[in-house]
């Protein structure tokens, strides 16, 4: 019989583990760069780096791999927190490859992976089987270099300590569901947190009452009656530490805070601050990819559950555009306003999901510093704020007109609360008088106050006279605050010039780009600097941005900035400018690369990034933090040499956004954007034909803008002659597009519609999704069909007019593009009113009422109501119809977008008549006319003279006068060929 022993022998085990898989980046050319003794070295001290971590966090090395190696946590010795010690093992791995970089050593980047799961293994060990190990083999083989990659099965189990960012969702091999793939940041809890050390963490004074308004606010909020807080005050009054006192009360209590910090130099922009948030989320790539499963699975993770719809407007701004087709975007482009409030909504819906069941106080920080659409999203949360358990609060020290936000204004501290500000850094009582010298000198100031009690007390002041703290100021140079920051900053040895450094970088900085420019210097040094610096309460760590610091308080930056020469500031401007001008991706937002390649005097550089930031914010719908950047543009534009081989290039390209800004801005009509293209124009003249084919936007924009019809038809004939020898087929197309939309309204049917027939032989559907936004805001082979449309009628050619209308109507709903729909049924209205169809003119103005309402399309919903009006008078409803036509009608005049005058002064006469009122509709008849033979809108002018006739017959003119109007309206109709407006003329002449 065999023994208990022999019957239960276990042939393996079922146990949870982590697998940690690591693996060197590019192995095989490193081995053909370097010599292989030395090769082999370098990877053997790596192994052995790497297995006394493993050991140390409990960890099992289990193979090594060549290049790599595969170890386990949790087995074969048993751990509770096997996942936590995987990750801190990877990050540390992370460290040692980054410290190889030695004569000695070949330099080494590893890819990490990190999976946990329940796994097989033999009792003897020499078997593994689960998916634990088959997943963090791939999760390394996705992995950047310098990375680690972890499992979603790791990081529920470590959420506690470590920060994650998701990178993306991938479909990995074997795997049928796609992965996401986190990336983890460990939490620093042996230093600092984001406020200052504890001594400067004490509670604020003197601002009970501004602490009772805001728990006041927040109260109310909770009840579902809330509003927006504006937290108003000059620099360093306390804003911030007055709503970080707030926030800090709040912590026993469920909820969540967010912090939203706008910055100097980022109003150009857009959304930033909301951007920077997500950023915290979600890996930028994800952003810019626009990858929709992966962000919603990160705004999931973080609690918030929103639509596809929310996420696809998030991620339509956020991911990258083609940046040169900014230049050809014009202000009619229906989907700009709709798409820009589109995403504001998105992004208050992002921020606001949790509230219904999950308090939030979001805080907005220096909106003074807030770029437009930033300012348009806190309007909107605080219009939202009524109704949820929402409190938004901004700090500003300017004060915006709000009428639904109460306002917080700061004024200098009381007498009472700056002795007990000083007494509460003393620690015991202050030398008598020292805190009444130190409310004479600050004025109220906390920030002024606090560091002036630290000077003093740092220098133990005790027993001292009045004239000896004054010779203790005059001592230490102090005459305003910006004279303690610096003194203080001087104080903390070392570390100063590690200060100074990052207040080049900007009031928030982070620890690689610092270590780039104190070249030389040790981490471990810097990192000495970095607490030095924290401890003294001069920077912080970013509430913000993981992983960055900031400086405590801007004056701080302002004050270390201002300490270094003019000479080294610009040396170090440069240093940083050259690393963006190199790198593939710059690791700084455009318009910070834009203000450093400035400050380096590399104005050619400096005016790049700049039109790439406003190219970024045109494309966005955000022209007001384009023109920010625009004006940078300019100024380095300017500062360049005239003989400088960019100079010609960029003016040019400055020119053309500054076109298409001025246009949104002003209007298209505007005084502003016509000189800047006339500008470009007379620039663009002086070039060689290459450089002017590749300026098309210029030519459109100085066609578009041209100031009537005779100047835009004597422009359109120089751009399609000009364009005749480009061989870009889209370029071709639009050059005819600028010609037949001209031609017609000059009455020139003939060029008209031998530029639609030329043009279209051009049109590619396929190019043609991608240039409808930025021409016209609809597709040419709709335009160029309606446009003939309408040509055909005038010449008495029905048949050829039916035709096109039916092909545009048809194609226009095949691509299934607002603009061009809209586009297609104007032209399917026109047409119809031109022959007086009625109902058909009612029918195709409710289908075009209920798509531009649907897409917010102002001017065409104005259009409609017009048409449908004037249908609905001329038919039955008077009333009603003339409410109608004066209500779209003084839209479009409000809007400024009327550019088919003649005919709806047409109409407008024709309703006046319909109610009785002949002589103001000939009032009308007649200023139309003159409107049209003055601006060159002239394919009209047959039928204003012909109706002008019948209203002369209805106040009983002389026939003399109804008789030449008749007589101008047929010789008008002959000169433009335009046979069936001249048959109507003469059947009234022979009437």
């Amino acid at each position: 019989m065999k023994t208990l022993d022999a019957r239960i022998r276990f042939t393996g085990e079922r146990r949870q583990v982590t697998a940690l898989f690591y693996d060197i980046v590019g192995s095989t050319e490193l081995l053909l760069r370097s010599e292989p003794e030395k090769f082999f070295r370098s990877v053997s001290a790596l192994h052995q780096n790497a297995e006394t971590i493993i050991r140390k966090h409990g960890g099992f090395l289990h193979q090594r791999l060549g290049d790599g190696g595969c170890c386990f946590f949790g087995y074969p010795e048993q751990s509770e927190d096997a996942a936590e010690s995987a990750v801190q093992a990877s990050l540390e791995l992370l460290h040692i490859a980054a410290g190889s970089k030695t004569k000695a050593r070949t330099p080494f980047q590893l890819r990490i992976g990190v999976a946990t799961g329940l796994v097989v293994f033999s009792t003897e060990g020499d078997e593994i089987v689960g998916t634990a190990p088959v997943l963090a083999a791939r999760l390394q083989a996705e992995a950047e270099p310098n990375s680690v990659l972890v499992a979603d099965s790791t990081v529920r189990l470590t959420r506690h300590k470590f920060d994650y960012r998701l990178v993306r969702a991938a479909r990995l091999k074997g795997f049928e569901d796609p992965i996401a793939l986190w990336r983890p940041q460990e939490r620093d809890r042996s230093a600092p947190e984001a406020s200052p050390s504890e001594e400067r963490d004490r509670p604020i004074r003197g601002r009970e009452k501004e602490l009772a308004a805001l728990s006041g606010a927040w109260h109310s909020a909770l009840e579902g009656k809330g509003s927006p807080i504006a937290v108003v005050g000059e620099a360093g009054i306390g804003k911030s530490r007055l709503v970080g006192e707030f926030a800090g009360r709040l912590r026993q209590a469920a909820h969540e805070t967010v912090v939203f910090q706008c910055g100097r130099r980022l109003e150009s922009q857009p959304l930033h601050p909301f951007v920077s948030f997500l950023e915290r989320l979600v890996e930028p790539s994800v952003l810019r990819d626009g990858d929709r499963e992966t962000f919603m699975r990160a705004l999931q993770a973080s609690g918030r559950e929103v639509d596809a719809a929310v996420a696809d407007a998030i991620l339509s701004f956020t991911a990258d555009r083609s940046l040169p087709m900014s230049r050809n975007i014009r202000v009619s482009d229906p989907s700009g306003l709709a798409f820009r409030r589109k995403v504001i909504d998105a992004a208050a819906g992002i921020l606001t999901c949790k509230a219904p069941a999950f308090p939030t106080l979001l805080i907005f920080e220096d909106v003074h510093w807030a770029d437009d659409m930033t300012l348009e999203l806190i309007d909107r949360l605080g219009s939202l704020a009524g109704a949820l358990p929402i409190l938004v609060v901004q700090t500003s020290r300017i004060r915006r007109s709000l009428a639904v936000a109460s306002e917080i204004e700061l004024s200098g501290l009381s007498s009472a609360a700056v002795r007990d500000l000083v007494a509460s850094i003393w620690r015991e009582h202050p030398p008598p008088g020292l805190s009444d010298f130190i409310l004479d000198q600050c004025d109220g100031m906390p920030l002024y106050a606090e560091e002036l009690a630290y000077f003093f007390q740092g220098r133990q002041p005790l027993g001292k006279s009045l004239s000896e703290w004054k010779e203790l100021l005059r001592d230490g140079s102090v005459t305003s605050l910006n004279d303690l920051l610096s003194a203080k900053l001087a104080a903390t040895g070392s570390a100063r010039r590690v200060a100074q450094i990052a207040s080049v970088i900007g009031r928030e900085f982070n620890i690689s780009l610092l270590i780039y420019l104190l070249e030389g210097v040790s981490r471990r040094s810097v990192d000495a600097d970095i607490d030095r610096l924290l401890s003294e309460g001069i920077i912080e760590r970013s509430s913000v941005t993981q992983g960055s610091f900031q400086f405590r308080h801007v004056l701080a930056q302002e004050a270390a900035y201002g300490s270094l020469l003019k000479s080294d500031r610009r040396r170090i401007h440069r240093r940083i400018a050259d690393r963006l001008i190199t790198e593939a991706k710059p690791s700084l937002p455009a318009a910070i690369a834009a203000w450093q390649c400035a400050e380096a005097g590399l104005h050619d550089a400096a005016a790049r990034f700049a039109l790439a930031a406003a190219e970024a914010s045109v494309l966005r719908s955000a022209m007001h933090e384009a023109s920010v950047s625009l004006e940078l543009c300019a100024r380095e534009v300017a500062s360049l040499s005239r003989r400088h081989p960019e100079r010609t290039e960029l003016a040019l390209s400055l020119c053309e956004l500054q076109g298409v800004v001025a246009s949104a801005l002003e209007g298209e009509g505007s005084e502003n954007a016509r000189r800047v293209y006339s500008r470009a124009m007379q620039l663009l003249q002086k070039q060689p034909p290459a450089v002017r084919m590749n300026h098309f936007p210029v030519y459109w924009g100085w066609w578009f803008t041209a100031p009537n019809i005779l100047t835009q038809q004597s422009r359109a004939r120089i751009l399609v002659a000009d364009m005749q020898a480009v061989e870009d087929r889209e370029t071709r197309l639009q050059s005819y597009h600028c010609g037949w939309a001209t031609s017609f309204h000059a009455g020139e049917h003939g060029f008209c519609l031998d530029c639609v027939a030329k043009g279209l032989k051009l049109y590619d559907p396929e190019s043609a999704v991608r240039h409808r936004a930025f021409f016209g805001g609809h597709d040419a082979k709709v335009c160029g069909l309606g446009e003939s449309a309408l040509a055909y009628l005038l010449l008495d050619d029905a048949g050829a007019s039916e035709t096109a209308i039916n092909e545009c109507l048809e194609w226009a709903g095949s691509i299934d593009h607002a603009g061009s729909m809209v586009h297609a049924l104007y032209y399917a209205i026109v047409l119809r009113r031109c022959q007086s169809r009625y109902d058909d003119v009612h029918a195709l103005g409710e289908r075009m009422l209920a798509l531009a309402e649907r897409h917010g399309l102002a001017a065409s919903q104005a259009r409609a109501n017009m048409y449908c009006g004037w249908a609905e008078l001329m038919t039955s409803s008077a009333a009603r119809g003339e409410a109608r036509f004066k209500a779209g009608l003084l839209l479009q005049q409000q809007l400024g977008t009327d550019d088919n005058f003649s005919m709806h002064s047409d109409m407008h006469a024709q309703v006046l008549r319909r109610l009785g009122r002949p002589a103001e509709a000939l009032a009308t008849i007649q200023n139309a006319i003159n409107v049209g033979r003055n601006s060159g809108q002239s394919f009209w002018l047959a039928e204003l003279y012909r109706l002008s006739a019948t209203l002369r017959r209805d106040l009983n003119e002389t026939p003399s006068s109804i008789r030449r109007d008749l007589t101008r309206a047929v010789q008008i109709a002959e000169g433009q060929k335009a046979a069936w407006l001249a048959a109507r003329a003469k059947r009234s002449l022979d009437a």
